[in-house]
């Protein structure tokens, strides 16, 4: 194989764009490929410690909660997330700052800080609702990781689906460990 690299190398430059196109074809085809990549997408299973499930907004999203705003019946959640309603569960996001009246700290759970600003705003069944008492967030913009007790299910207001998704807050913290928000 050796050989045939430097056999390219020395004519690479004569046989044109079509030429090399082939030949990176064939590499790539040739190539040794990874057997049991692991699952990059949300289907992976959750991580589990001790009785502390680390949620992902990857999972959350694929669970593929089918929400329309203008039903006056929304459809139930899907069995995936039916089955965290009332668990411990850890989550890394951006905290979005929401007025509260009382001065009980509320917030939205995203998992992008600019989703609002720059882009298509996240779907309602792709935030959580967090309800974090007199727990305080350290810095609005920055990660963090939010731990509690996790509800699925609208939440009327006024007539109106206001969360479907809510973390009662036992902690908050900055995502100090290095992981990315998932």
């Amino acid at each position: 194989m050796p050989r045939l690299a430097e056999q390219i190398r020395v004519h690479a430059p004569y046989l044109g764009l079509s030429g090399l196109l082939v030949l990176m074809v064939l590499g790539s085809l040739l190539a040794p490929q990874p057997t049991g990549r692991p699952p990059t997408d949300g289907r992976r299973p959750l991580a589990v410690t001790g009785d502390v499930i680390r949620l992902r907004f990857d999972y959350i999203k694929n669970a593929d909660y089918a929400f329309d705003p203008r039903a006056t019946t929304p459809l139930p959640p899907p069995p995936e997330l039916q089955a965290l309603d009332g668990k411990q569960v850890e989550i890394a996001g951006f905290a979005l700052p929401l007025y509260s009246p009382t001065g009980q700290t509320e917030f939205l759970l995203t998992q992008s800080a600019n989703g609002c600003c720059f882009g298509a705003p996240p779907m309602l069944q792709h935030m959580i609702l967090v309800r974090a008492g007199q727990l305080k967030v350290g810095g609005y913009g920055e990660p963090i990781v939010v731990r509690g007790t996790f509800s699925v299910g609208p939440e009327w207001e006024d007539g109106y689906v206001t969360s479907l998704l809510r973390i009662q807050a036992t902690a908050i913290q900055a995502l100090a460990d290095g992981r990315d928000v998932e």
